[in-house]
């Protein structure tokens, strides 16, 4: 009965929307199209095919672009494939006439599937080119259906949808669909999702007697350990009855709690929470985009505890919310709710019990990472009474493997504490667990919530605890203390100080008034207690020395050419000396080649976006030439050992004629290291695939020169999977469905690694480890980290291919079929082979030799003989002649 009075509200729904949604785009793929070409010889480009009504390229400004949309078939299903071989960016377009000039609700479906990925925006159709929203699915080579809602505010001008694959390869699209939705419509339809009101307290979890749980973390900016300490103080019990979680910030912090959902978000909810201690600072409700919907102030003294609460309106849209805890002091807090309603009622949770999880202290442990010689276990503590409820858990791997654990019988006490013993898959020792929690009784009922504990299984990596100062693995990162930790357990040894990290040795941060120091000693001293080598940025300018002329407050501002290289000189000098022996190898400026990080004066009527208004000088390579030369002596004259990068340059047709124009300017003399960055969405693992294009842009000038490259190269900064890393191995912790594909993401990443370690660099500097937020938030650019911060299962693949490669050079690349390709390493006692599946379906079995171990992405074992899927598979021998019998390669 309840099953057909919600198809019957369903079918009522446009009757209580009071009107149908209105379509804006509504496209069959499949249906004839209009046929057209756009040939320029001149630029190197050819751009033909079909596309239904009201869609059209946007990509004949490029140069060098050759874009096929191909009308198909294939078993029935009739689609549009746009089809990239060369150009770095194909983007088609529908108009959205009139839908800038209200704010509204919008809601965009799609079918598709690609394996070279791509975006879905809503996009200024004139300059600046602003994006208003943008979604990067993921993608892969069977069809899905995606759908995504959002909420659009009035523009100053006209915006358009717009559909881009970034690298060469292929999408194919059957349908699309954007409608406008009014807010009755969205209420409508939640009201028919959850026809009874949710009632009670909506937070998973309410109480932390083993500290933080699963999708809470410490906003990035803050070190854990010295700065923070984020613990379950068993001296305190809070009014629920468990010890209450302590917060000791004295320089201050911010801490994002687990995401909860609000079914109902058209109406008023109430968040409340005991808090006691010595606190100043506030209490915030975000969702959505951590969008702030209330806050109030915090402002506490003494040992009694008070019951604070905080009414909001929730984001209607939003697929989840959180709280907010900022401040400084030391503040407990026990027993968090959320409920609807604009009053708060008596605490109670959602459930008569709660499990709480916690790996045991180890070397990594604050990162979420277990060595594998570590003991497998973790801590549970159950809280609430139920004398003989059976505490049950469940082992699950990445692979998709999983097994129940023996059930702890709980005692009669409220709190029941001990520690899981579990043994890891014997066919999977490495990479991503979930342990998931819950309590029944003893008839099978569920009387608490789901918890789970996603942790890394790795390998112990070859320079744990120590410097490794000729690695090739780098990343990005703030100097926080899990995040070092992680960095250097997933095999990276380097660091690069670039937006996570500027404002520990950025001059516009060190010298804000001339003459006047602030140094941020203790964070670089952070990231060598963790053998962690620095590449530093001797970036940024303060206002004083600039056009600027006022102290900056914003990004750009303190990217603009200083007015006296002189001045530049005596920053580079005073930093390189103060930090001999701690950093010596330093990069100079960062993306110089892209007008708002390199700007001579600031044009407020240059356009609507912000960086539009910084304009560089008329001859921007040279300017940047001669300020890598005031870089390279300064430095050398305090210590002629240091290295300077320098060129900072781009693996694309820009960043050719940069180089070009760099070593017109004698560039090659005024640096030890050459470097440049690479961005692609591209699937690599083959003989021509983007990241060999890129290196080839990037120094191609040189070569074409001097016959070779005459000094390393170092890619510092890049990322191959922009805007899709968040959600990771989580289940119970997201209140949304986690359609995250970790095998597909993480294997972009391995193959990115392998390129770059294929072209012949000596250092790969990943992007970023800094960029996560809050779950629904935005994570564009991450690498190993999910929303809060924590390991992605890609740290794990990482971790696999640092492993096996550290210490190795790149031999050659041969194809072992069609498709198929081995990429041999060698290095002293050790040889690799890194098979991987470009294309096709051509079959290829792992070979059976003995003395030639096979691994999977994760680092696992893998049968001999079995079948090459379709993800990196690593060989791994103590000599190359026992790999290439293996292959059947002629030595």
């Amino acid at each position: 009965m309840k099953v057909c009075f919600l198809a019957f509200v369903l079918l009522l729904l446009p009757l209580l929307a009071g009107a149908e949604p209105e379509v804006l785009v509504d496209t069959d793929f499949g249906s004839p199209g209009k046929v057209f070409e756009d040939l320029k010889p001149e630029a190197g480009n050819r751009i033909t095919g079909a596309l239904p009504e009201g869609w059209s390229d946007n990509t004949g400004w490029k140069k060098n672009t050759v874009i096929e949309y191909q009308p198909l078939e294939e078993a029935g299903r009739k689609f549009v494939r746009v089809l990239q071989k060369s150009g770095g960016g194909a983007q088609f377009t529908h108009s959205l006439p009139g839908v800038e000039k209200t704010a509204g609700y919008y809601r965009l479906t799609f079918t598709a599937r690609s394996v070279t990925g791509g975006s879905f925006a809503l996009r200024f159709v004139g300059a600046p080119y602003a994006t208003v929203w943008e979604a990067t699915p993921g993608l892969t080579d069977q069809w899905q259906d995606f759908s995504y809602d959002l909420r659009v505010s009035a523009q100053p001008q006209e915006i358009g949808l717009y559909v881009y694959l970034a690298a060469d390869g292929s999408m194919d699209l059957q349908k699309l669909k954007l409608v406008k939705l009014s807010e009755a419509d969205l209420i409508a339809e939640l009201k028919a999702k959850y026809p009874e009101a949710a009632q009670g307290n909506l937070v998973r979890i309410s109480r932390f007697p083993l500290g933080l749980q699963s999708g809470w973390s410490i906003d990035r900016d803050y070190s854990d350990g010295d700065q923070v300490r984020v613990v379950s103080d068993p001296q305190v019990l809070g009014p629920s009855g468990a010890p209450a979680l302590r917060i000791e910030a004295p320089e201050g912090v911010k801490l994002y709690t687990a995401p909860f959902a609000v079914p109902w978000s058209f109406e008023q909810h109430v968040a409340s929470l005991s808090v006691r201690g010595d606190w100043e600072g506030k209490l915030v409700v975000v969702g959505g985009k951590v969008e702030q919907r209330a806050e109030k102030a915090l402002k506490l003294s003494g040992t009694d505890w008070q019951r604070v609460e905080l009414p909001f309106k929730p984001v209607l849209m939003a697929n989840c919310h959180g709280l907010r805890i900022e401040g400084k002091g030391t503040l407990w807090i026990d027993a968090m709710q959320v409920e609807r309603g604009a009053v708060a009622t008596a605490y109670a949770p959602q459930t008569p019990l709660e499990v709480s999880l916690a790996l045991p202290g180890s070397e990594a442990s604050a990162a979420r990472v277990q060595f594998a010689d570590e003991p497998a276990a973790v801590q549970y503590c159950v809280t609430g009474k139920a004398p003989g409820a059976l505490l049950k858990t469940r082992l699950v791997h990445v692979s998709g493997e999983e097994k129940l654990l023996p059930p702890v019988k709980l005692g009669e006490g409220f709190l029941n504490s001990g520690t899981l013993r579990y043994e890891p898959f014997k066919a999977y020792p490495f990479g991503t667990y979930r342990l998931e929690a819950w309590v029944d009784d003893a008839a099978g009922k569920r009387l608490s919530t789901y918890n789970e504990l996603v942790l890394q299984r790795l390998r112990r990596p070859r320079y744990w605890g120590k410097d490794a100062p000729n690695s090739g693995f780098g990343t990005h990162t703030l100097s926080t203390t899990r995040h070092l930790l992680m960095a250097k357990a997933v095999g990276s040894n380097w660091v690069r100080l670039h937006d996570a990290g500027t404002e520990y040795i950025g001059w516009a941060h060190l010298e804000r008034e001339q003459g006047q120091w602030q140094f941020r000693d203790e964070a670089l001293q952070r990231y060598r207690r963790h053998h962690l080598r620095i590449l530093g940025l001797l970036s940024t300018a303060p206002g004083w020395a600039t056009n600027w002329g006022k102290p900056t407050t914003g990004y750009f501002e303190r990217y603009m050419e200083p007015k006296n290289f002189a001045d530049f000189g005596n920053y580079v000098r005073v930093v390189t000396a103060r930090y001999r022996g701690v950093i010596d190898s330093y990069e100079v400026w960062n993306e110089p080649w892209g007008s708002a990080f390199w700007s001579l004066t600031f044009d407020p009527k240059a356009g609507a976006s912000y960086t539009a208004h910084f304009v560089p000088s008329e001859t921007p390579s040279a300017d940047y030439a001669r300020l890598q030369e005031t870089a390279f002596k300064a430095a050398h004259a305090v210590d002629p050992k240091l290295t300077i990068v320098g060129f900072n340059t781009y693996g694309s047709d820009s960043g050719r004629k940069w180089t070009q124009d760099l070593v017109g300017f004698g560039a090659l003399d005024t640096c030890d290291v050459i470097s440049y960055h690479h961005y692609s969405s591209d699937l690599m693992g083959s003989q021509d695939d983007s990241g060999g294009k890129a290196y080839n842009y990037a120094v191609g000038p040189i070569i074409d020169k001097l016959g070779r490259v005459p000094k390393p190269v170092w890619m510092s900064e890049g990322d191959p999977q922009a805007g899709a890393t968040g959600d990771g191995f989580y289940k119970y912790t997201l209140p949304y469905e986690n359609k995250e594909d970790v095998w597909r993401l993480s294997d972009r990443l391995a193959r990115y690694v392998l390129s770059q370690r294929a072209t012949g660099e000596a250092k790969t500097f990943l992007y970023t480890m800094h960029g996560h937020s809050f779950f629904g938030g935005s994570s564009q650019w991450t690498v190993f980290v999910t929303s809060d911060g924590y390991p992605h299962p890609n740290a794990a693949a990482h971790s696999t291919i640092a492993w096996l490669l550290e210490d190795t050079k790149f031999v050659k690349v041969v194809p072992l079929v069609e498709g198929v390709y081995a990429y041999l390493f060698s290095g002293p006692g050790r040889a690799v082979a890194v098979i991987s599946r470009a294309s096709g379906k051509t079959e290829w079995k792992l070979p059976r030799d003995k003395g030639v171990e096979l691994i999977d992405l994760f680092g696992n074992p893998l049968p001999a003989g079995s079948a090459l899927g379709s993800t990196l598979t690593y060989l791994n021998s103590d000599d190359m002649s026992k790999l290439q019998k293996a292959l059947a390669l002629k030595r």
